[in-house]
This record gives structure tokens, sequence and C-alpha cells, in this order.
């Protein structure tokens, strides 16, 4: 039984840890720097009329199958680094 409480409360900390995490104000902070550049080079693209028609959504195409590599990049990261449920018995 002691055993069986320890491994609740353990479990426990570490959602109270990944929750804390996703909270960070780094990953806020890293939103807006890559995010503010890219809305308004989007922006400044769509005004400017010496651009060539269809590059516009060739960008916005690039710019969103980025954000989507980025995302899953970094998905394969945080599942690499959690530690294995096979460790507990």
């Amino acid at each position: 039984m002691k055993v069986w409480t320890r491994e609740i409360a353990t479990r426990r900390a570490q959602r109270a840890q990944r929750s804390e995490a996703s909270a960070n104000p780094i990953y806020i902070l890293a939103a807006l720097t890559l995010g503010i550049p890219a809305l308004l080079m989007i922006l400044l693209i769509g005004m400017n009329p010496g651009v060539q028609d269809g590059s516009f959504i060739s960008i916005l195409t690039l710019l969103v199958g980025l954000a989507f590599i980025i995302a899953a990049v970094f998905e394969v990261k945080r599942l690499a680094d959690q530690p294995s449920e096979a460790d507990h018995h």
C-alpha cells in the first residue's frame, strides 16, 4: 500500500511540473519574437504592389509548413526527454 501511494504522489508531482512548464515565459517570449516579424513580413509582402501574383501564397505556404515541421521536432524532443514508464514496477 505504501509503495502504491508513493507512486501516485510521484505521478502527481510530475503532472504539476509539466503544467508549470507549459506556462513558461520563455515560450511566450519565443512566440512573440518569431510571430511578430512573421506577421509583419506577411503584411508587407501582401501590401507591396511590386510582388508577383502568387508569391504571397507561396511564402505563406512555406511559413505554415515550416511551423508544422518545427512543432513536430519539438514534440519529438519532448517525448524523448520524458522518463520511461517501463522503469516503474
